[in-house]
């Protein structure tokens, strides 16, 4: 997908209910030797420049235009390419040398991206093979951006060739902080190439994760239509085919992709950890893209950085009429990811939308006030730094409407100054307040294998796993108690509530952590399709919902896609209330031993359980089997957390967030309000204003789009 389509998966979601309810001086200086540890490096509060893109007479201006704003870095050169490498082995780099030098003498450090992401027209026409084929079989053209296949080893070789070329040049060079690798991986036309190379990718990774052909059809069941495989060699890529392909397979080729791209950012990671070892590395992303594995993404590299754009969402919801209030769990979701994909370490927002920003078509200009929410709502949600995208709005090219800190004609944006004022205020902040952790009481589970399963067999065409995850995450996080997300693999014991939406596939090993969970006293809420299949994307043969039959209490009676006709749910017990809504899909349980909560009312399994609550150990596990309503699932949900124990924080009204960070000493309290209209909150102890510094509490004034930020301790 490209940036215009990335939150289109998860549009469907936007009707999720939500909450019902002095500047800081580096002392270390900016040099050159700054530790890769994103906890001990300069505060980072910059832009992105393309002094590739700007004439060099403009170069100084635009330096002491930048440090009077209070900009302390820039990420430059990850579309510079051509410029850098102009024909095959033959690199110039001293356009991009006298460019940092500029910035540096302006106090402003730099982050380099690597150029993997552009390759230059020389090289496709030299080697038109490492060009990506698009899942319809069709070759992309060179023009753009993101039209290259990641197992080519010929491209691999070129991009770690000028990867190493700009690292033997820059690494010792004054100024020069950290490096971004590539740029925005998958998020192109085409998210995965299934290309020769490819395909012979596929089979290696194939040969190294099965071992033998017999283990592979045992796991695929290949006897199925006769695709008995007796060579490796003979194992397509998932294109059309005249009718499905085994999911098997294709659940494998999406892991391969995701495996092919982190293994590609790998090669420059090796190099760049060996040839500048006081330099961070990072890449950047969207927490919302769903092609790659973003835990295996991050894994090795010092910190996640992230691409946010909440304008985006307001062209894709068309005429729905959704205000911005119902927008921001979305952005805070991809917030969360980009926070948890390295279990809560703080992270930097590479790109934060400054303005009108798209291609062919753009976002409208952000209401005032809305700049310096989304930057809040980011810090609010984990992040040490932001990077707005871009200085100058480019004259020509694919993104001219892409519109940035200055205008074409080179004057202020329309937010140029609550920018400016944003970044001050952050910076009086301080390291302590953008390095704290965040405090999450809940869970929601998102796991990449489940969401490529289910994409693969959805069973209901308007079934979609993003969806799901994200219609859960607004209603638990308009309980306010802060959401971690994990993919129960990994210690779960430091949570109250663990969600999982749509949990089709559960290894052994998920399934034994959701045990100890519950077992030790925690409550696990799961949603319809709840382990439905094993790795292999084979249906389990045992009762559903499978390994965690025991856990959860019930056996399923059935499971029914719902179209035409409605069905509607009866509350009973603790969810009591008025009868609620059951659309797209239906799990009909047989509570063995679990509390009824809620039953279908009509067809043949009237009467039958759609809720039910099971006592396991000293904890709870709870099935919603019917895909509800917003209104319901919220009612549900945050009904389900209370009854667990989570504390309710202080009354929130419609549109207003309330998230926390938290150190031993002192928590930092983040009030955001999304909506145009003011908001009051009434606290219910005293707090310090982290701006201004005076006492708060009592009724508290929110203005439209407005933030408070206070501390306590």
């Amino acid at each position: 997908m490209n940036r215009r389509q990335f939150i289109t998966a998860g549009s469907a979601a936007a009707a999720m209910p939500f909450v019902t309810r002095r500047v800081f001086a580096f002392s270390g200086g900016w040099g050159e030797n700054v530790s890769r540890d994103a906890g001990t490096s300069p505060l980072l509060f910059g832009t992105d420049y393309y002094p590739d893109q700007t004439p060099e007479n403009l170069w100084e201006e635009d330096a002491a235009a930048m440090s009077a704003m209070g900009i302390t870095n820039v990420r430059i050169a990850e579309f510079a390419w051509a410029l850098m490498e102009p024909q095959e082995g033959n690199f110039s780099f001293a356009w991009l040398d006298r460019a940092i030098g500029v910035l540096h003498a302006h106090g402003i450090v730099v982050i380099l991206g690597t150029p993997s992401a552009a390759p230059p027209p020389w090289l496709t026409l030299k080697y038109p093979e490492v060009l990506m084929v698009d899942e319809h079989g069709v070759e992309l053209s060179p023009g753009a951006r993101r039209f290259t296949c990641p197992t080519n080893s010929t491209y691999r070789r070129l991009s770690l060739a000028v990867a190493r070329e700009m690292a033997d040049r820059f690494a010792k060079t004054p100024g020069v902080i950290g490096w971004q690798i590539d740029n925005e991986l998958t998020l192109g036309e085409s998210s995965r190439c299934y290309c020769r190379y490819c395909r012979k990718g596929f089979e290696e990774w194939l040969r190294n994760k099965y071992g033998s052909l017999d283990a592979l059809n045992q796991a695929w069941g290949t006897v199925f239509w006769s695709n008995t495989y007796t060579d490796f060699a003979q194992i397509p890529t998932p294109l059309p085919s005249g009718a499905p392909p085994n999911p098997g397979l294709a659940l494998d080729y999406d892991r391969y992709q995701s495996y092919a791209n982190v293994s590609f950012q790998g090669e420059q990671l090796t190099m760049l950890r060996t040839q500048c070892p006081s330099h961070f590395i990072t890449t950047n992303n969207v927490g919302l893209v769903d092609t790659i594995d973003m835990r295996d993404l991050y894994r090795d590299l010092d910190f996640v950085a992230s691409d946010n754009y909440p304008g985006f969402f307001a062209v894709h919801q068309g005429n729905s009429g959704l205000g911005p209030e119902m927008i921001a769990p979305m952005v805070s979701f991809s917030h969360d990811v980009s926070r948890s994909v390295k279990d809560g370490k703080p992270f930097l927002i590479m790109e934060e939308q400054s303005g009108k920003a798209g291609q062919p078509t753009f976002s409208p200009q952000p209401e005032p006030g809305q700049l310096r929410l989304w930057s809040y709502q980011a810090v609010a949600h984990g992040a040490m730094g932001i990077n707005y995208f871009r200085w100058d709005t480019a004259n020509f090219g694919a993104e001219e409407y892409w519109h940035g800190l200055l205008r074409h004609d080179r004057s202020h944006s329309p937010g140029f100054a609550e920018i400016e004022q944003t970044m001050r205020e952050m910076k009086s902040l301080g390291p302590d307040a953008l390095m704290a952790p965040y405090a999450a009481t809940l869970a929601l589970c998102f796991d990449p294998a489940s969401d490529w399963a289910l994409t693969i067999q959805p069973g209901q065409p308007k079934l979609k796993y993003m969806s799901e995850a994200m219609s859960w995450y607004g209603t638990i996080a308009a309980s306010h108690a802060g959401v971690d997300i994990v993919n129960a693999t990994q210690d779960l014991s430091r949570y109250k509530v663990v969600c999982a939406p749509a949990m089709y596939i559960v290894s052994k090993e998920q399934a034994a952590r959701i045990r100890d969970f519950v077992d030790t006293g925690g409550t696990f809420i799961a949603g319809f399709r709840l382990g439905v299949k094993d790795e292999h994307s084979q249906i389990v043969a045992t009762p559903l919902p499978g390994l965690l039959r025991e856990v959860m209490g019930v056996e399923l009676v059935d499971y029914q896609p719902i179209y035409s006709e409605m069905q509607s749910v009866q509350f009973s017990g603790a969810l009591a209330g008025a009868n609620g809504e059951c659309h797209i899909w239906a799990d009909i349980l047989d509570a063995k031993k679990a509390e009824v909560l809620a039953t279908y009312t009509g067809g043949a399994y009237a009467g039958r359980a759609a809720i039910t609550s099971n006592n396991f150990g000293k904890g709870k596990a709870i099935y919603l089997g019917a895909h509800l309503e917003p209104a319901d699932l919220g009612r549900v949900l945050l009904t389900l957390i209370a009854s667990a124990g989570v504390p309710r924080p202080t009354e929130m009204p419609p549109g207003v967030e309330m998230t926390v960070r938290r150190t031993d000493r002192r928590a930092w309290t983040y009030l955001l309000n999304h909506t145009a209209k003011a908001q009051s909150v009434t606290l219910t102890d005293t707090y310090v204003d982290a701006l201004d510094r005076s006492a708060v509490s009592g009724p508290v004034r929110l203005e439209p789009y407005g933030v408070r930020v206070l501390l306590k301790g």
